[in-house]
């Protein structure tokens, strides 16, 4: 089934950041390798409380074919979402922490741990779901899955090269 599937990308999605944390912790000295990885564990769990509370809603909240938004405005804190949409919430969440990992190597050894938690839970809750909805989302203006796509193309993402990065 979907489930089954989006679970299994999930799991191969969230392994990215344990090679970010490898990565990270190859990059600095090595009295900072405990905090670099305890930097990574709260990214994702900044990640996870970002993208419960505002980032999905912002995300897919509300979406719609026939319409176009900025933002999601419905789902915070998943309130009315299906059942059936909790494989595919861990799914982009999974993405959502992956993306702000992705900037903790140039951060190593140069920011504070409050610093850092506030950014990822920022990058997670309002940053990258703003760029999810516009590309992702069926009512973003630039979705290519829009009854009216921008330029009567819209953007086409390759298995989230741009939306991520």
């Amino acid at each position: 089934s979907n489930t089954w599937f989006l679970v299994m990308a999930t799991a191969l999605v969230f392994f990215m950041q344990a090679g970010f944390a490898m990565l990270c912790a190859g990059s600095v000295r090595i009295k900072n390798v405990g905090n670099t990885m305890l930097k990574n564990l709260l990214d994702a769990c900044g990640a996870a409380l970002g993208f419960y509370s505002v980032g999905y809603a912002l995300a897919f909240g509300g979406h719609s074919s026939d319409t176009k938004s900025f933002i999601g405005s419905t789902n915070f804190f998943m309130m009315g979402i299906d059942q059936d949409d909790y494989a595919f919430w861990l799914f982009q969440f999974a993405f959502a922490a992956t993306s702000a990992t992705i900037v903790a190597g140039t951060l190593a050894e140069r920011c504070q741990m409050a610093a850092y938690l506030c950014y990822s839970v920022v990058l997670t809750g309002f940053v990258y779901p703003v760029v999810v909805h516009s590309i992702w989302s069926s009512s973003g203006f630039l979705s290519a899955f829009n009854d009216e796509p921008f330029l009567g193309v819209g953007m086409i993402d390759f298995a989230g090269s741009g939306v991520v990065h």
